[in-house]
């Protein structure tokens, strides 16, 4: 299957001789930006060739994608909802494609709900709501050590026992690591179907394995044109030279921003329904991958921020318009839209005649162009990408785009963007709070730790 796409990449706007703010790049400069992602590039591709990294492959895997449709499909016959438990990468990028393509009810599949937080006024009203006659639960992590997963797949058992009692097997599937772990153990031992996350995929790089294909599945979002999308644009990537190459473009850009001249934020603004998940899902990926500490002790790392347009306009532009120098920014928008209502001609006032009669999708896309505009009168380096349908293949394009480009930027950067040592250590004090054994030792040294810090507190407490 191959779909046809439309994808725009414009990345005129960080050219130094259309900014002349000294924020942009010289040719010098962009050759030079080009160069050194060809060489990161080759250093991926090295890495994915030994077998170090595996989300390259994932486009490619289409007998397992078809199993994964089929298997979902059975579930649709059987029950009406599926709770998919999981935590960061093991949720957002289910998130984003649902909510991107057009959410559950834009398909004909099962009602999905995602919990990617513990918040126990969130999550137990969340199972409360749910039928659980006819709810399936999945359960994703790859450790099957995550304390948020296991807490929430506790509860949500519980609530399929005292619905289902022994069958409640039958209503849980675990996508975990192939061979070892928790959450391995346990369907072996319980009996419980478990899907494979390959283990030289990390989580932020997991959507188009098991980890997004399966609960996408069963919600009617066609996997197999997600992973044509994604096809093409391996295929792009590795077929076109680097002033055609928007993967390698995208890389050499966004690596000067973090290297040479230095953009401590890059600022996700999107325009239009179901983007502002795929941002959530960019934000831990860009964030995750470069945020690190070099082996000399050296940092590096760019912070994502998230905007959503028009919301934005009226409470950031004007930070970034005449704030700080210190943001690249990259504006993301649906190059059509769906709903092609208009504004009404009646009930005008003569200076808003301009609106009546016509799309609210000219105005929608006018605040696109005004905002780009803006920043762009103010010398703010700026990359502007449109995608041209809101469909599986285009999101599997994107999203493959998206991880290639932090792979190379990583790179660029002296840094391992498949490690997060950061994550790792909260999740460590984490566990050693809640009294995992063995902990105490880490326990207690955090806990003398906070007993020995000057002390600033501040608590307000007044009588009724």
């Amino acid at each position: 299957m191959k779909e046809a796409l439309d994808l725009r990449f414009d990345f005129s706007l960080i050219l130094e001789k259309n900014l002349r703010s000294g924020e942009g790049l010289t040719a010098p400069q962009l050759r030079s930006a080009l160069l050194r992602a060809e060489k990161a590039a080759r250093k991926v591709a090295r890495r994915h060739a030994s077998g170090e990294i595996g989300f390259p492959d994932l486009p490619f895997r289409e007998r397992e994608a078809g199993r994964l449709s089929r298997d979902a499909a059975l579930l649709r016959r059987r029950f009406t909802d599926m709770l998919v438990l999981g935590i960061g990468g093991s949720a957002l990028g289910t998130k984003a494609v649902l909510e991107a393509v057009g959410g559950t009810g834009a398909r004909k599949g099962l009602a999905v709900t995602v919990a990617d937080n513990v918040d126990p006024d969130v999550f137990f009203p969340m199972v409360r709501s749910l039928p659980m006659k006819s709810t399936v639960v999945v359960a994703v992590s790859k450790s099957g050590g995550t304390s948020e997963t296991n807490a929430q797949l506790s509860i949500a058992i519980e609530a399929l026992r005292k619905a289902n009692g022994r069958s409640w097997k039958e209503r849980v599937v675990l996508i975990t690591d192939p061979e070892k772990g928790i959450f391995r153990r346990m369907a072996r031992e319980e009996g419980i179907l478990a899907y494979p996350i390959p283990s030289n995929v990390g989580g932020r790089f997991s959507v188009l394995s098991p980890v997004g294909l399966f609960p996408l599945a069963a919600a009617g979002v066609s996997v197999a044109r997600l992973l044509s999308g994604a096809r093409q644009m391996e295929t792009l990537f590795r077929g076109k030279k680097p002033e055609e190459n928007p993967v390698l473009f995208a890389s050499a850009v966004y690596a000067h921003y973090i290297l040479s001249n230095p953009k401590p934020v890059n600022v996700w603004m999107t325009y239009g329904e179901g983007l502002e998940r795929v941002a959530e899902w960019w934000q831990q990926l860009w964030g995750e991958s470069l945020g690190k500490k070099r082996n000399d002790g050296t940092t590096v790392g760019q912070t994502p921020a998230r905007a959503t347009g028009v919301t934005d306009q009226h409470s950031q532009v004007q930070l970034y318009q005449d704030g700080p120098p210190d943001k690249v920014y990259t504006f993301v928008k649906w190059k059509e839209g769906r709903e092609k209502g208009k504004v009404p001609r009646a009930g005008f006032s003569p200076d808003m005649s301009m609106l009546g009669g016509r799309p609210l999708r000219d105005l929608f896309d006018a605040e696109f162009e005004g905002t780009i505009g803006a920043l762009w009168s103010a010398g703010r380096p700026i990359v502007r990408i449109e995608i041209g349908a809101r469909d599986e293949a285009h999101l599997g394009a994107f999203l493959h785009f998206w991880e290639w480009v932090t792979a190379i930027v990583g790179e660029c950067a002296g840094i391992n963007p498949f490690d997060q040592p950061g994550v790792e250590e909260s999740k460590k004090i984490t566990r050693a709070l809640m009294g995992e054994k063995g902990s105490s030792p880490r326990r207690e040294e955090f806990l003398r730790r906070m007993r020995k810090r000057t002390p600033a507190e501040i608590r307000v407490r007044r009588g009724g």
